[in-house]
């Protein structure tokens, strides 16, 4: 009977351990690019916002909210996920709504966010093969690999997915991912300047002109 319990938890334990997938924090302010982008994310509560620097004095900064503030009230707007988009200099704004009239034309945000004519903010990072825990993982990171391999074109093999987190936190350190770039099929790594974990601070999304 004591064996039979243990073959249980034991089955019980690889069964849970292999649902168990890596999660990009949801809500998080973080830079994929060393500063050039920044990202303010926020699941929790349906919004986000994205501002890359073109130069020193220029930049893009888009925003995505399911309650968009200003909308006119009973308006499509005002019931369904809005994205603004805005350039300055000089000020150009562009927005559009999604839904079951039409969705949006551009999409500043990760393309697994958007479906046609809906949108619901996600996980920032979309998995596309199930992802294996190491048992090998150094002392200071946390980290997770595709169960199926790819090759490059210079022939070397990699897990086609790779995540990496600060030891035993939620906090993305960076991932790797086997792609299709211009002409060649490669390895390419994110590295995530994290700025703060939690609820992102209401500065980003006050700045709405």
């Amino acid at each position: 009977m004591k064996i039979l319990l243990c073959l249980i938890s034991f089955i019980l334990h690889c069964r849970v351990s292999k649902c168990v997938q890596p999660y990009f924090p949801s809500q998080i302010v973080f830079s994929p690019d060393n500063g050039v982008t920044t990202l303010a994310i926020d699941e929790t509560n349906q919004r986000a916002y994205q501002k890359i620097a073109l130069s020193s004095w220029a930049s893009e900064i888009s925003y995505v909210m399911e309650h968009f503030p200003y909308a006119t009230p009973d308006s499509p707007q005002s019931k369904y996920y809005v994205q603004l988009l805005v350039d300055f200099p000089p000020l150009n704004c562009m927005y559009g709504t999604y839904w079951k009239y039409g969705g949006n034309t551009f999409n500043s945000f990760p393309s697994h966010w958007k479906n046609g004519t809906s949108f619901e903010i996600k996980n920032y990072i979309n998995f596309n093969y199930e992802m294996i825990h190491s048992n090998d993982s150094s002392l200071d990171e946390d980290y997770w690999y595709a169960n199926v391999t790819c090759r490059t074109d210079s022939g070397e093999i990699y897990p086609c997915e790779e995540m990496y987190f600060k030891k035993n936190t939620q906090i993305p350190v960076r991932s790797t991912r086997v792609a299709r770039g211009g002409w060649d099929v490669r390895q390419f790594a994110t590295y995530y300047k994290v700025i703060s974990m939690g609820k992102p601070d209401e500065k980003y999304f006050d700045s709405i002109p």
